[in-house]
């Protein structure tokens, strides 16, 4: 009954979305006000966004001459919401413009788009056509919302082109392949529906340093950069994103992330990954225990090594007590994993989910996760707690040279062996991120 009740709910609140609209008696008007002055009243439980003030200023000038712009901003800092309500704000100051909104996605970007209706009737706006892609005003003039690589052909542009965020993931960031399908869309479809005059924004969180903005700013588009953490170590945000939280997402992020998202400064492939290490003396004596797994089979000295990695986790950090490696077939490894305790954790792509359920037809239990990222992307949350100290190994171990070798020396850029470091980030993913897919058992030393 009460999935019922929600799903009418649904319905009903879809319909109501493309009924007309009642023009608002008491409408905020946007022609006597700057962008700023409009986001307070249009929405003023809002904190005035002038930490964004480069974004509102460049926004504006793009009302009254050409801009063609990349801004670099921190993810959660607003600024989509200064965007959407920009997109109201040109509208009703003029509604014969037309404007287009683009993010990764089409539908992320229809539903950005529905965000801002609200915003468009305390406004006063009117649409002679209202869909969840498209405002098109009495005027002729509108918002058209799509995603990269989506339709805008036949779609001119005589007023703002903004780009929110045009990388939906890391993994998506890395692929060369996603790289030149966005720069291609861009230059072939969105930049050739401007009409003289029109302008662009591209208002995002960077991800790498050939991405869409960073091949933009090689080609001379003005910049400009607003770091979570200035240089004087002054937070762009104080008052909703405070230093002390911003420190503690550093610390879980990493340096390679945190440098792109959060400082606007993408770092290439090729540097160090993994910093020194943290050593332990002792055990916790109440743990849950897991293991990380990478396989493979050949006996030849230039394949890849089937890799285990036994690691106890107390709760914060996870302590590696052992490491298996071999280059050896597929029995000889379900005889050393049986000696690993379950849960096991592999990142899995294409072939190799054959060979999972071969470990498990000679009786090795595996959690297999699908590698949709390659394994520098997969590395980057384990290099996160490795270098905050959260990823402990022995002070000595017969297998610990080989294994700080490898991990140490990880660059993700051709490296000759990385079969130890995807152990590691499978089973740091596994286990110390709260071990998700399974309830684990704590063991305790103690009597």
């Amino acid at each position: 009954m009460l999935d019922s009740l929600q799903n009418i709910d649904r319905t009903v609140k879809r319909i109501e979305r493309w009924l007309p609209r009642k023009r608002n008696a008491a409408a905020v008007d946007a022609s006597s006000l700057s962008l700023l002055d409009f986001i307070a009243a249009a929405s003023p439980w809002l904190d005035p966004p002038t930490h964004l003030m480069p974004v509102i200023e460049a926004i504006e000038r793009a009302e009254r001459e050409e801009v063609k712009l990349v801004i670099s901003t921190p993810p959660q800092h607003g600024k989509t919401t200064v965007v959407l309500h920009a997109l109201v704000w040109l509208l009703a100051r003029n509604p014969a413009v037309r404007n287009a909104y683009v993010s990764y996605a089409a539908t992320i970007a229809a539903d950005k788009l529905a965000l801002a209706e609200p915003i468009a009737e305390r406004a006063g706006l009117e649409f002679v056509t209202q869909r969840a892609d498209r405002w098109v005003t009495a005027q002729r003039g509108g918002v058209i919302a799509t995603g990269i690589g989506g339709p805008l052909t036949g779609e001119p542009v005589d007023g703002l082109l903004i780009i929110d965020d045009y990388v939906k993931n890391r993994a998506e960031a890395e692929s060369p392949t996603y790289r030149k399908r966005a720069w291609e869309w861009f230059t072939s479809t969105s930049l050739t529906r401007l009409h003289p005059g029109a302008s662009v924004i591209v208002v995002a969180t960077r991800w790498h340093p050939d991405d869409l903005a960073g091949r933009l700013i090689e080609r001379g588009w003005r910049r400009i950069n607003l770091p979570a953490i200035d240089a004087d170590g002054k937070p762009l945000w104080p008052e909703r994103r405070p230093l002390e939280w911003l420190q503690e997402i550093r610390r879980n992020v990493g340096e390679y992330d945190w440098a792109s998202l959060y400082m606007g400064e993408p770092r290439r492939r090729g540097g160090t990954v993994f910093r020194s290490p943290t050593y332990y003396t002792e055990l916790p004596s109440e743990y849950r225990e897991a293991t990380g797994i990478d396989l493979a089979y050949s006996k030849r000295t230039s394949a890849d090594y089937s890799v285990a990695i036994r690691g106890r986790f107390d709760g914060e950090r996870l302590y590696i007590t052992e490491v298996w490696r071999g280059q050896v077939e597929a029995r000889e490894s379900a005889q050393a994993l049986k000696t690993f305790p379950a849960p096991r954790y592999w990142y899995v792509g294409g072939q190799e989910r054959g060979i999972v359920n071969l470990m498990r037809e000679l009786g090795v239990d595996i959690i297999a996760r699908p590698a949709s990222a390659d394994k520098f992307v997969r590395a980057q949350p384990a290099a996160a707690a490795w270098n905050d100290g959260r990823i402990l190994v022995p002070e000595t171990a017969p297998w610990l040279s080989d294994f700080l070798s490898e991990v140490m020396g990880f660059t993700g850029l051709g490296d000759e062996h990385d079969d130890q470091v995807d152990a590691l980030g499978a089973l740091w993913d596994g286990i110390g991120k709260a071990a998700p897919y399974q309830s684990l058992r704590v063991r305790s030393t103690r009597r």
